[in-house]
């Protein structure tokens, strides 16, 4: 797979794939029906509807008559991509031939007429389906060569390379749906030079945001109140991603008395915690943000449809870089609250994310630096919530010494993270 453009058959290399001339969804459905035995890559930040696009897509390539494959590093990926297809084709109006391959019934795809299951490899490669779904396995089969018009292959930034390739023998065009700004690949296997990256990373490399003739960029994300998409777009996306108007509606409705550092309505909070010789887990962070949990729950927020709702602890995600950490927090927090690792909540959102760092310094670091100040996993974390996030850490966490240009980028990424808190706190 070549790190190049995709390639047209009614358009020039080098222009933009959405020329910005109407909506980018009719834009990009125009650009993958146009592709040339190519692929094509279509970023999409926290919140900015790939999912979306991608299932209008299927669909209208399913109603003009294409064989089309869905796959993704998971079965949960895999079928949550369905259910948007499914949800499309039912408000279209538009029924379909479609298979999901699982290796056991837990994984099946329910409740769908125009979706069956199968456990049986031949009967979703050879019965004639519009609609093929499984995992690389099934897509690197041999019966399965060329056998698709195109293959998606959704969270592509957690996909590596070699089975990109793998699976890619079985379509004309491979569309790619994914953010490299987001949770690398949650399995690394040993593979030989660079096909143990991502498909995203290896077209991308350092670039942080697809360029516009090399793919598409989703720059509006529904999620995330304007306050908190600022600094994401700055500090992750080149300035790139912006909120949509209706996201500016949400807020919180709290007593900012209660918890002056850990509370705001809106926007990115950093809240100093002192505490000295913690790893992988801090009693003093726990019991910190303990405090500013208590402070929300109760309380009301605003939805991106003005409608109010009480802020109950399923509205509020507890997000550590540790195990250790999360099984404390959760042992000090209710029995329901939502809390555990970044893994753990990609492709989730909520009113409140309460992020604790609990590492004291740089001495105390039980792994690399850039495990705990990866720009990724901040990006993860900070933009799951639509109103409101709480950073807890310790000060000595900003001081720490670095050995080379990355490891500073990394630093400083969550430096500028308490920089925005005290801007706008000062504001």
């Amino acid at each position: 797979m070549r790190a190049s453009g995709p390639r047209f058959r009614s358009r020039a290399a080098g222009e933009p794939v959405v020329a910005g001339k109407g909506e980018i969804v009719d834009e990009a459905i125009s650009a993958i029906a146009d592709l040339d035995q190519s692929c094509l890559l279509i970023q999409g930040p926290p919140g900015a509807g790939k999912t979306y696009l991608a299932s209008h897509a299927i669909v209208e390539l399913i109603k003009s008559g294409k064989r089309v494959g869905v796959a993704s590093h998971s079965h949960k990926a895999i079928n949550a991509l369905l259910a948007a297809v499914d949800e499309r084709a039912g408000k279209c109006g538009h029924s379909f031939r479609g298979v999901k391959k699982s290796s056991g019934e837990h994984q099946f795809f329910a409740g769908s007429p125009n979706i069956a299951n199968t456990i049986d490899n031949d009967e979703a490669t050879d019965g004639g389906y519009q609609l093929t779904a499984g995992t690389a396995w099934l897509f690197a089969r041999s019966n399965m060569d060329q056998r698709l018009d195109y293959l998606f292959i959704d969270e592509a930034g957690q996909v590596s390379l070699a089975n990109v390739i793998a699976m890619g023998v079985s379509a004309r065009n491979i569309v790619l749906i994914g953010d490299q700004m987001q949770l690398a690949q949650p399995i690394q296997g040993d593979h030989p030079g660079g096909s143990g990256r991502s498909a995203l990373e290896h077209i991308l490399g350092e670039l942080a945001t697809v360029p516009p003739e090399r793919g598409v960029f989703l720059p509006l994300t529904r999620r995330m109140h304007p306050s908190i998409c600022q600094f994401i777009s700055d500090a992750v996306y080149e300035g790139r991603l912006h909120a949509d108007a209706d996201a500016a509606r949400q807020h919180l409705i709290i007593d900012i008395a209660a918890d002056p550092k850990g509370l705001a309505p809106v926007g990115l909070r950093f809240v100093d915690v002192i505490h000295e010789g913690c790893a992988q887990r801090s009693p003093q962070e726990a019991e910190r943000l303990k405090r500013t949990f208590d402070a929300l729950c109760g309380r009301r927020w605003v939805d991106r449809e003005s409608v109010e709702h009480e802020i109950g602890v399923e509205d509020i995600l507890v997000v550590t870089p540790y195990n250790m950490q999360a099984n404390l927090l959760q042992s000090v927090l209710p029995p329901k609250a939502r809390v555990g690792t970044v893994d753990k909540f990609q492709g989730q959102q909520a009113p409140v994310v309460l992020i604790s760092m609990t590492t004291s310094s740089g001495e105390d670091l039980p792994r690399q630096i850039e495990f705990l100040y990866s720009k990724n996993r901040l990006n993860v974390a900070i933009s799951r919530a639509r109103c409101l996030a709480v950073v807890f850490a310790s000060p000595r966490l900003l001081e720490i010494g670095c050995s080379s240009v990355a490891q500073m980028r990394l630093v400083n990424t969550l430096c500028w993270a308490k920089l925005y808190s005290e801007a706008v706190q000062t504001a």
